[in-house]
């Protein structure tokens, strides 16, 4: 009986081309909103790599002061600081923690294999504010500042690029013609937020007394400062703060937010390309399962005849359900089996590298259940219809 339906939908394959062009676009909507969902959902569950609960930033600028001047005040702003016993501790940061949209990119060369690193610029606290985890080696600390080499603290995912499975504490690479030595290996650290994924990312130091990162920093246009306060700070420890900090840098433009604040911020942003995604991929399947309903219908309608002779012979009810259905079930597999041609494609060729073929997988098995689950349903009355249809009224009819 499969062998017929297959072999009936397919004499029709002209008049039900359309149909099963709607199915396939259908299908590979849908495809791709499970993928990105599937890839939102598994970058949600691993590690964030760092605690931003109770942590605070400060956005400096310093409107063009002269480096001399920047570094007078900088070293006021940190007394101030440990004056505010609220505060336990603070770090310097020039880079961005929950913004998918900003990256600071550089590329690093080892042994003639160049990757492409997401740059982050952090104070000799950065670790242990943020309360990272590191894996081997250490963090930045006072002893780099007699460095012959500049010292950088790289993640796993990096580690794995560039220097595959050797230990990479105390191999030297270059970057920009200069050469930099590994001093600490870090896991996971996804700064852009939750629902993004595992990036390379390499960590340079910022302080007032490491010349090289210092001058970066203040040849910069702002600079940061991440503070760690005692659970429980309100909103009139953020005002004291500013008041304080204002005091000592008075030229400054000076703004505290929370990182709390900044990540739900960062998760809605990463939601509105799933969404938008989602939002046509419904219009469509609507439009699609619609569209099958009626030609179901009106076949069904059409065929009363041949349907009441089915009955009239001694066909059941179950048999009649079955061939309704399953005739829009082989349809549907059409339509699923040109969308399957292409999605196939993405893991086959890793069109989009950072997603896993697990995901696609995942998202391929989710989309065929899915469609052939609407598919069902919208033969289900029809079938119903024809199902209950008397022979003799049928026959009669025609």
């Amino acid at each position: 009986m499969i062998k017929q339906m297959f072999k009936l939908i397919w004499n029709r394959k002209r008049r039900n081309f359309l149909m099963m062009i709607g199915i396939f676009i259908s299908f590979f909507a849908l495809f791709l909103v499970m993928t990105t969902i599937n890839y939102n959902i598994g970058n949600y569950l691993k590690p964030l790599g760092f605690d931003y609960r109770n942590v605070w930033y400060i956005s400096m600028d310093w409107k063009n002061q002269s480096k001399e001047e920047i570094t007078t005040t900088m070293r006021q702003v940190e007394r101030a600081l440990e004056s505010i016993p609220e505060i336990e501790q603070f770090t310097y940061s020039r880079s961005y923690l929950f913004a998918p949209a900003v990256m600071s990119m550089d590329d690093i060369t080892y042994q003639g294999k160049t990757v492409s690193a997401h740059l982050m610029e952090s104070g000799d606290e950065f670790a242990n504010l943020l309360k990272m985890d590191l894996v081997a080696g250490r963090w930045f600390d006072k002893r780099d500042n007699v460095s012959v080499r500049r010292p950088v603290v790289i993640n796993r995912d990096l580690n794995e690029k560039l220097f595959g499975d050797i230990d990479p504490v105390g191999v030297i690479f270059e970057r920009d013609d200069k050469e930099y030595e590994v001093i600490g290996l870090v896991d996971e650290f996804r700064n852009s937020g939750q629902l993004t994924g595992t990036k390379k990312v390499m960590f340079v130091r910022v302080e007032i007394d490491d010349a090289d990162g210092w001058d970066e920093f203040a040849s910069s246009e702002f600079g940061r400062l991440l503070i760690r306060v005692k659970p429980g700070a309100d909103i009139q420890l953020e005002e004291r703060i500013l008041k304080q900090l204002s005091s000592v840098a008075r030229d400054w433009s000076l703004k505290l937010s929370r990182l709390e604040d900044v990540r739900s911020s960062a998760n809605r942003t990463s939601m509105i390309i799933p969404i938008i995604l989602a939002i046509i991929c419904g219009f469509l399947i609507i439009n699609v399962a619609l569209g099958l309903f009626g030609i179901i219908w009106y076949n069904t309608n059409r065929r009363k005849a041949e349907i009441g002779l089915r009955r009239a012979m001694g066909s059941t009810v179950k048999q009649i359900y079955s061939q309704i259905i399953g005739e829009a079930l082989v349809l549907s597999i059409f339509g699923i089996g040109i969308g399957l041609f292409f999605a196939i494609q993405f893991p086959l060729l890793g069109l989009i590298p950072f997603i896993s073929n697990a995901t696609y997988f995942v998202s391929i098995i989710i989309s065929i259940l899915a469609i052939i689950g609407i598919t069902a349903l919208c033969a289900l009355y029809p079938s119903a219809l024809a199902a209950n249809l008397q022979p003799a009224i049928a026959l009669h009819d025609e």
